[in-house]
């Protein structure tokens, strides 16, 4: 049995979209990270966020089905009464998730600018002070959550309260949420301003430098969910339509974690996207150069010009190959975390490799 109605699609919907984006592009992170063998420490940390992040969804989905987003009204039918309970424990498994899975996927994107800002101390302390300032925070706010109530069970369990136990009043809890929220807008918004300045007296052309501030500054949209969650922290003190008015707290608190999650994922696809670009370029290129089979045809293509003009009674009677060596850089052989610090470094990097560019002269003449 389940009851499912009022907001509770709404919250449903939601969960199962972002969570299904989230795993999606954490799949499409780890096959880049490990076919180019990049795994590195911000990867197991996102890695590790899947826990509390599995406690968050069950939370949240579990509630959408257990009276979270249900109105009072349809709650006191009495069919319905003992949604009541359920609906405030799954509230209370969606809060220790989210401060549960925060932390770790915060950190991971913070390890990521680490990574990138090596040698430059200035913003290594700065991100160090944000790692701080959020992991303590949270900590603080998840342990306020489990001892809101004494026992915790008293938190759905009216019996509970009955028998001694006893929380502390709703204003608390919401002031609580207040400074959390704050804390993480911030942080959230140093983080994805860090790469501006990390970037800018570096010698990248124009496009490339958008394409990463842009990736690494997707925190922004995170950080916007919890801005708009602010807004219905105020509902945490409702008293006549609690588990209602809690649902826009649930689905903006579950986005932010989401987002966060699939910001971090997409900031490490930069090489699939370098080959889904040359891939488009070769294609492109393919297709305006008939009888061009492979890289590895030396002679003329079937269909090319020079081979028209053979078989129509030209001959050809000379063909010139030269081969010149040409030291080139292959950035995409590097792996991504070398890619980034090749991006901040001196302009050196691992991997330089000589590429034969083979030129070749057809003389044809009757």
């Amino acid at each position: 049995m389940a009851i499912y109605a009022d907001a509770a699609p709404s919250l449903a919907g939601s969960v199962i979209m972002l969570t299904t984006l989230a795993l999606l592009t954490y799949g499409l992170r780890v096959y880049c990270r490990v076919t180019r063998k990049s795994w590195g420490v911000e990867d197991w940390i996102m890695t590790a966020a899947l826990v509390p992040f599995a406690v968050l969804v069950a939370g949240c989905v579990g509630g959408a089905f257990n009276g979270i987003g249900i109105h009072i009204t349809r709650l006191k039918e009495p069919a319905n009464m003992k949604y009541q309970a359920e609906g405030q424990k799954f509230f209370l498994i969606f809060e220790v998730g989210y401060c549960s899975a925060i932390i770790p996927i915060k950190l991971s994107i913070s390890w990521m600018l680490i990574r990138v800002a090596e040698g430059r101390k200035l913003y290594l302390y700065v991100q160090y002070v944000v790692i701080v300032v959020f992991v303590v925070m949270n900590i603080i706010a998840l342990i306020f959550i489990l001892i809101n109530c004494i026992p915790i069970d008293a938190a759905w369990n009216s019996e509970s309260l009955a028998n001694g136990g006893h929380c502390q009043p709703s204003y608390v809890l919401a002031d609580v949420y207040y400074a959390c929220t704050a804390v993480n807008i911030l942080t959230d918004w140093v983080t994805a301003i860090m790469p501006v300045p990390l970037l800018w007296n570096v010698q990248l052309n124009r496009n490339t430098k958008i394409s990463i501030v842009g990736l690494m500054g997707l925190g922004i949209f995170a950080s916007m969910s919890a801005c708009v969650r602010l807004k219905y922290t105020v509902n945490l003190t409702n008293q006549t339509d609690y588990l209602y008015g809690v649902a826009n707290v649930v689905i903006w608190g579950f986005a932010e974690n989401a987002l966060g999650m699939i910001v971090g994922n997409i900031a490490t696809l930069r090489p699939l996207f370098r080959i889904l670009r040359d891939r488009k370029t070769s294609n492109k290129y393919y297709n305006q150069s008939p009888g061009y089979y492979s890289s590895q045809r030396t002679g003329p293509g079937m269909f090319s010009r020079t081979y028209e003009l053979a078989e129509h009674g030209k001959n050809t009677n000379e063909i010139t190959t030269t081969s010149i060596p040409e030291h080139t850089r292959r950035p995409s052989q590097l792996s991504d975390g070398d890619s980034q610090k090749q991006i901040l470094g001196d302009g050196q990097c691992p991997g330089d490799t000589d590429i034969m560019v083979s030129r070749q002269v057809i003389v044809a003449y009757d």
